[in-house]
């Protein structure tokens, strides 16, 4: 059975919308939520999210990213800001729960991705040593897989952090994986 691309991404809009309201973004939303007639006049400012990124010798590093490039457009009723490009198309969305203890070895990720952590909590650790705890509503893009151009293979360690177990949603995408490239939306 295949995926149904047009709900796939309606799940990846509505959850990365949900989990990505900052403090500041949803008083906005709530006063524009009261007024039928004012639209919107700014761009996000603070859609983070986390990237992994590789060097041209396959080096990981993390990086905090700001989403930017969206349109305002009517999307559910309202205009609302959006953004659902992302130089790909989803190829597969997962639900994932990693086990407590779980300690993954040095490895590249499997597609290009965002990883939107649900519950519990998990680490991802690059091989420039840098370590980040991902904690609930936390998204994660990466593409250091094993078809990246880098000179060498680009790989992290992960793991579950604490004793309950980690749920995440990955959205996987039919896009290349690329170097040198932090911040890409």
């Amino acid at each position: 059975m295949g995926v149904n691309y047009p709900i796939a991404l309606g799940v990846l809009a509505a959850a990365l919308a949900f989990l990505l309201v900052s403090s500041t973004a949803l008083p906005n939303f709530l006063r524009m939520a009261g007024s039928s007639d004012k639209l919107p006049e700014e761009q996000p400012e603070d859609f983070r999210y986390y990237q992994i990124y590789a060097a041209e010798n396959g080096t990981t590093h993390f990086t905090l990213c700001r989403m930017h490039g969206f349109d305002l457009k009517s999307y559910s009723s309202k205009p609302q800001f959006v953004r659902s490009d992302f130089g790909g198309e989803v190829s597969k969305l997962v639900f994932t729960e990693l086990a407590v203890g779980l300690e993954q070895d040095l490895h590249s990720c499997p597609e290009v991705q965002f990883v939107v952590t649900l519950s519990g909590s998990w680490y991802v650790k690059t091989s420039d040593g840098t370590k980040h705890v991902f904690k609930p509503g936390d998204v994660l893009f990466q593409d250091n897989t094993k078809d990246s151009p880098a000179s060498d293979q680009p790989q992290h360690y992960s793991g579950v952090v604490g004793d309950k177990p980690c749920q995440q949603m990955i959205v996987q995408l039919s896009r290349k994986p690329e170097t040198n490239n932090p911040n890409p939306f």
